[in-house]
């Protein structure tokens, strides 16, 4: 039995069709937040099967006081050994928060050749979520980075300070995602 061909799209080209339906759902009033949900949780997902090549996708946790050289050494060492990737980091690029790990992941993202990058920040802008938003974020990181096709693990700049980023790097062990982990400094 022979299955038809998949459809493929390009990465850019499945970006420009996110960007698109980002448009056209704000044009007919869907919320922003309903909109982002919508866009990133199951436009990606969904289309990310049809995308040429099946990259590599990292997802990054780090912690708030990361050194920039090591981040920036680390990501650079696994791009070579992977070739191109999809890295999802928890930074908001408007607001440039938060600093340390997830800023510098982000930096060396934008600029490093066959890397897309798709940031997933924390909703700190909704009431309900107090305090909880950093955590929701790292949860919707490591199931954003599962949820991607190909092969894929968690990298993780962990220091003894850093809760966060060692309950994130707990949560994709225990969830079965390959985490790499290395010091933060």
């Amino acid at each position: 039995m022979r299955f038809p061909k998949r459809p493929r799209v390009s990465v850019d080209q499945r970006q420009d069709m996110a960007r698109k339906l980002h448009l056209t759902l704000r044009e007919n009033g869907v919320p922003p937040e309903q909109t982002r949900r919508i866009v990133y949780s199951f436009f990606f997902t969904d289309v990310s099967s049809w995308c040429e090549p099946d990259w590599f996708t990292l997802g990054y946790t780090g912690w708030r006081h990361a050194s920039r050289a090591k981040v920036w050494t680390d990501l650079t060492r696994i791009r070579e050994q992977v070739g191109p990737m999809r890295l999802i980091v928890g930074f908001d690029p408007t607001r440039r928060t938060p600093k340390g790990g997830d800023m510098h992941a982000y930096d060396w993202g934008v600029q490093a050749p066959g890397v897309t990058v798709e940031c997933l920040p924390a909703p700190w802008h909704l009431p309900e979520l107090d305090k909880s938003a950093g955590p929701y974020r790292n949860g919707a990181i490591v199931e954003r980075t599962l949820a991607a096709v190909g092969d894929r693990a968690m990298l993780a700049h962990l220091h003894p300070k850093s809760r966060g980023a060692a309950g994130t790097a707990a949560y994709a062990k225990w969830r079965g995602l390959r985490v790499i982990e290395e010091t933060a400094i």
